[in-house]
């Protein structure tokens, strides 16, 4: 089949290539599908570039990629879904069905594809699972509005991806501060109450072919890259191996990760560095155990070179003033490089802290947004037990704190 890959996120603070994309182009290829790739990012006149495309490709169905549902941040949101919705009409409109995915789609896959007016949608990995619904297409007549599951059709470890660079102008991404991202691996086995990406499956790909990926970007020029896993270290082995695979590769490029508390060990922070990593950050929920791994990951990152940015999220219910001070006093010890701070969190449907929240009255003050009309939560809710003029003021002005929403910069972005 002929399908139309579409880059529908034009946020450009900072711009992301389209990633997953390029993963799905490899796998239709394989399949014996016929692909090509539209980024609408950069596009002034959007809507009309994607006609042109379709007049010209002549897809039988578009696939269209759902990065973020909003910025998932309270202050300066924005909210992303009524122009993708608008992108779906003009394309089913034009007699050309689509598919939904991405990570924003896996949030609220059933709500998203409803809201957008989409066919169908793949909820999770789609490197498989997208040439299967093709195929399924070919074939049969599918009813409109259902979901693939990919996490039970998951992408083969060892499919080759080193022809990414030919469908994305990279250097357009790169001069409008952008870097190139990579996986190694999908999934999280992390149980962290607040956060969509929980409780998935790991799957890990070969590091053979990342590092074939990566080598075919520096090849066309590109140095600097961002990891796009969830967690880079969810099996310490893999880690090591894929950091010392890298290494022995001897490519002169700069790479930037983010990490959780647990596991870690000196050896790791030894293979980042020689394999080019500049930058670590962490991610770190309030709690003292997070606390105290953040000054033995600072004190191993500075060890080899390393910078450490870390991610603080607090606010959550019954957490007070003080608690934070505390912790702010604590990550002032662990002497990162910068500390993004956000006290407002995200809730998104079947959580067990939006459970828990929405079932307690009591939380409701510390609510952000509205529920009218609203349980699907697409439209952006959120919670704190604290308010931003109590964190600013617990802030102080210290130049090491950066309160997310107001400045937008990454943190590969503050610490250059």
């Amino acid at each position: 089949m002929k399908i139309l890959l579409i880059n529908t996120n034009r946020y450009t603070s900072p711009p992301v290539p389209p990633i997953g994309l390029e993963y799905l182009a490899a796998g239709l290829e394989r399949a014996g599908h016929e692909s090509r790739l539209l980024d609408l990012c950069f596009e002034a006149d959007a809507a009309g570039v994607l006609a042109a495309a379709v007049d010209d490709f002549k897809p039988q169905v578009a696939g269209v990629t759902i990065r973020n549902i909003d910025t998932a941040l309270c202050q300066n949101n924005v909210f992303f879904l009524d122009e993708i919705a608008e992108f779906v009409r003009l394309l089913e409109s034009a007699g050309v069905p689509v598919i939904e995915g991405g990570a924003g789609f896996g949030f609220a896959p059933r709500a998203v594809l409803d809201y957008t007016g989409a066919s169908w949608g793949v909820e999770g990995p789609g490197e498989a699972a997208l040439p299967r619904l093709l195929e399924r297409l070919e074939q049969e007549k599918i009813p409109r509005g259902e979901i693939i599951d990919g996490w039970s059709c998951p992408p083969d470890p060892e499919l080759s991806v080193s022809g990414r660079g030919r469908m994305v102008d990279y250097p357009k991404y790169l001069k409008n501060g952008g870097i190139a991202g990579f996986e190694t691996q999908k999934g999280c086995f992390g149980e962290c109450t607040y956060c969509a990406e929980r409780c998935r499956r790991v799957i890990f790909r070969k590091t053979e072919r990342v590092v074939d990926e990566i080598r075919a970007l520096a090849v066309r020029g590109v140095a600097d890259f961002h990891l796009c896993d969830a967690e880079f270290n969810q099996e310490l082995s893999f880690c090591h191996r894929f950091a010392g695979d890298l290494a022995n590769e001897g490519l002169e490029i700069g790479w930037t990760l983010y990490l959780k508390a647990v596991p870690a060990d000196q050896r790791l922070f030894e293979l980042l560095s020689a394999s080019g990593a500049y930058l670590v950050t962490l991610s770190l929920p309030s709690g003292p155990d997070g606390l105290k791994r953040a000054g033995m990951m600072a004190d191993a990152a500075r060890e080899n070179g390393i910078r450490l940015a870390v991610d603080y999220l607090c606010g959550f219910p019954g957490q007070s003033p003080d608690q934070v001070r505390r912790d702010l006093d604590e990550l002032r010890t662990a002497e990162p490089d910068t500390v993004g701070l956000n006290c407002f969190i995200r809730l998104y449907p079947g959580l067990p802290l939006t459970r828990q929240i929405l079932a307690d009255e009591s939380l409701r003050p510390g609510l952000t947004g509205s529920l009218t009309d609203n349980d699907s939560l697409l439209r952006p809710v959120f919670f704190s037990s604290i308010t931003l003029e109590q964190l600013t003021a617990l802030v102080a002005g210290d130049p090491l704190f950066r309160i997310e929403g107001f400045d937008r910069k990454t943190n590969y972005e503050r610490v250059k």
